[in-house]
């Protein structure tokens, strides 16, 4: 194990693991991509420093200025900790309606919270906050995880490029659910630029199916389903879209804990329900990866946990 020089740096490289028990025998082979092992336990980690230093490069971000982002929780908590670590004051921008862990978290890590009503379909209030605070100061920075392509970036230079060495060029599927798109994009972009021809599986709440119905609705999967196709989100390189209910993702999250041993949020819970579809059709000697993307540590307060 090497010694790093600060907290930031152990960011990425997580592990690849196989899931057993979950999967039927003659099904294809699923590979879930532990993306809680990333500093503050999910796979935000990886855009928030990145934005920040690509920001800082280009001169958008400088000594003095403050970091606002609109978000739901896990982004906002990278943004907390990167932040922290560079010098930089973070307000955070949320519906009032996620998990309380998410909120003790973002204070624990020095971060403001401003708080919007609703709860996950309703991120376009959030960032209209976040614009009316842009516009009144000239020292505020706004990373913008739904339109900037360093989000995807960050994905197709470290996610895309994980997942090819962990599990070889031989990847026949990627299913990972849209939030801010950018894993699912980064790691498309990737495997189309490799020449690695795996179909790309959006995966939505059912309730809330934007892309594939054009439908706008609460639901209880933290993390996707914002209600709106993000900017960043290329639906050319999306070939498929999985709709995956409420119940079916907490049912799943609880199997991958006790099954499995992952202990995962609500959303990582859709993508493996989806994975087992694809990996269902495709049989035996395929090879379907997925993302788990956070801890399932701060859903104690959710639905995922009612009956523990």
């Amino acid at each position: 194990m090497k010694v790093v020089s600060n907290i930031l740096e152990l960011r990425g490289n997580t592990p690849m693991i196989k899931l057993n028990r979950i999967v039927s025998p003659g099904f294809a082979t699923i590979y879930a991509k532990l993306e809680y092992f990333n500093p503050t336990g999910s796979v935000k980690d990886r855009i928030a420093a990145y934005m920040i230093e690509e920001a800082e490069k280009r001169g958008e971000l400088k000594p003095g200025y403050r970091i606002v982002e609109a978000t739901t929780g896990n982004t906002g908590i990278a943004f907390a900790l990167a932040g922290a670590m560079k010098g930089y004051r973070v307000t955070i921008v949320m519906p009032e309606g996620m998990s309380e862990e998410r909120k003790k978290i973002l204070r624990a890590l020095g971060a403001e919270i401003i708080y919007t009503p609703g709860s996950e379909t309703d991120v376009d209030k959030c960032i209209k906050k976040v614009r009316e605070i842009q516009k009144s100061d000239s020292r505020v920075w706004v990373p913008g995880q739904f339109t900037s392509m360093d989000n995807v970036l960050a994905h197709e230079k470290t996610t895309g490029p994980e997942c090819v060495e962990q599990v070889g060029r031989d990847i026949n599927a990627f299913v990972a659910g849209i939030g801010s798109g950018g894993t699912l994009m980064g790691v498309a972009r990737y495997f189309r630029k490799e020449g690695i021809n795996a179909e790309i599986v959006a995966v939505e709440p059912e309730e809330c199916s934007v892309i594939k119905k054009g439908k706008k609705g609460p639901h209880r999967i933290e993390g996707i389903g914002d209600g709106f196709i993000p900017e960043i989100v290329d639906t050319n390189l999306i070939t498929r879209v999985e709709l995956v209910s409420d119940r079916e993702a907490i049912e799943m999250a609880r199997r991958l804990a006790k099954e499995e041993g992952i202990l995962c949020g609500i959303s990582a819970g859709a993508n493996v329900t989806a994975a087992l579809r694809i990996a269902q059709e495709l049989g035996r000697g395929k090879n379907v990866v997925t993302i788990i993307p956070d801890t399932g540590m701060r859903y104690f307060s959710t639905d995922l946990f009612k009956d523990v």
